[in-house]
Order: structure tokens, then sequence, then C-alpha cells
């Protein structure tokens, strides 16, 4: 028969044990996963591909939007991050994906690749995420979001700036929740992603310069010759 004194500590320990699987337990924590994806209309007729290959460079955010966390604005300059519900992948990174995707279908160059890629690339494309969030406005809700963009031809010398734009763009969200503002901040994308390739096209179909020809000057004698 067991002493007392050894009967103490087995009878703790079923205790604690029973107390381990109690139905009070808390649950796992759940996180529910968003992606920035923008659809693309699908073109009716083959489009030609350009003669040039645009990289697409590693995209930047501004601080408030480097994290996962969806956001929403909850007054003039408040905001709150939602633990619960996030994107995939930190959303600058999502961003610089779906352009890259979106201007590679687009035919205004032979590719859109990764800046990693060894292709060699004439052009490349820069990007900074300053707004990704949701908010209310009178009596209902938005979507928002904020994206510059850069085209640097990297061939040239001293790597001249092309093209350089800042796009804003609102989509109604059916609701206060990460569902609508998912739903809200894709549509907007699509919005800006086919503003940036009407934009692009006259910059990167611009013919080349025409070499200046040398002034003509009057040789002696009536006869016209170059400088």
């Amino acid at each position: 028969m067991l002493s007392p004194i050894r009967w103490v500590p087995v009878a703790l320990a079923a205790a604690l044990a029973a107390a381990c699987s109690s139905p009070l337990e808390k649950p796992p924590i759940e996180q529910r996963y968003y992606t920035l994806d923008a659809t693309r209309p699908e073109a009716t007729t083959s489009v030609p591909r350009g003669a040039d290959v645009v990289a697409v460079r590693r995209f930047r955010a501004s601080p408030g939007y480097e994290g996962r966390e969806l956001v929403f604005a909850t007054g003039t300059g408040q905001f709150r991050t939602d633990f619960y519900n996030v994107f995939f992948a930190p959303p600058a990174a999502m961003l610089a994906d779906e352009a890259r995707e979106w201007l590679d279908r687009s035919g205004l160059f032979r590719a859109a690749v990764p800046a990693t890629s060894q292709a060699d690339a004439r052009y490349a494309l820069e990007g900074s995420l300053t707004a990704v969030h949701g908010e209310a406005t009178g009596g209902g809700h938005q979507a928002v979001l904020d994206v510059q963009f850069l085209l640097l031809d990297i061939r040239a010398a001293e790597t001249p700036i092309l093209f350089q734009r800042q796009y804003r763009r609102t989509a109604p969200a059916s609701g206060p929740g990460a569902p609508a503002l998912a739903a809200g901040l894709n549509a907007a994308l699509a919005d800006i992603l086919g503003a940036l390739e009407a934009d692009l096209a006259p910059v990167v179909n611009r013919p080349p310069p025409v070499p200046l020809a040398a002034p003509t000057v009057r040789a002696p004698g009536g006869r016209a010759g170059r400088r």
C-alpha cells in the first residue's frame, strides 16, 4: 500500500494531466490569408511582342505597410492592423509579381522578368507601395491603393528615368471585413496596372532619336560641304 507521502505527487500529476486535457483549453489561433491578384481582361486577338525586355525590381513599401497584416484606417492619421487576417506574402512583393505578370502579357515588351533573371534587359521597373488599406466613407467602406512607378533605361548612360507616375485608386468594399477589403484592393490594383500599361505604351514604343546631321557649310568656291 502506498504511503500518504508518496500518494500526493501521484495525485497531483493526475490532476495536472486532467487540467491539460480540459475542454476549457484555448484553441489554436487561426489566421486567414489573402493575396493581391489583378484580373487582366483577356485579349480577343494575339498581341504582338515588343522588342525589349523589362526587369521588374523589388518593390518597396512605406512604413506601416511593410508587414503582412491587413490595415484599416480608423480616423485621421490613425490605423489598426488585423492580426487574424493577413496577406499571404508582404504586399509590396505581391504587387511586384502582379505588375510583372501584367506587363508580360501586355505585349509592350519581349518579356517582363524578375530582377534576378539573366535576360539582357533594356528597361528596369521600380515601384513603391505608399498605401494599401481599408477605410470608412460616408456610410460605406472602400479599399485604398497608392503606388508609384519608375521606368529606367538601364542601357543608356547615367540610367535616365523615362517615366515616373503616382497612381492612387479607391474601390468600393461591400463591408468592413477583410474579405471585402481584399476584393476591393484587387479591383483597385487591376485599375492601376491597366493605367500603367496605357501610360507606358508611348514611352517604350517611342522610336529612337534620329542623329543630328552635321551642319552644312559653304566651302570656298561655292561648294557645299560638311563640317
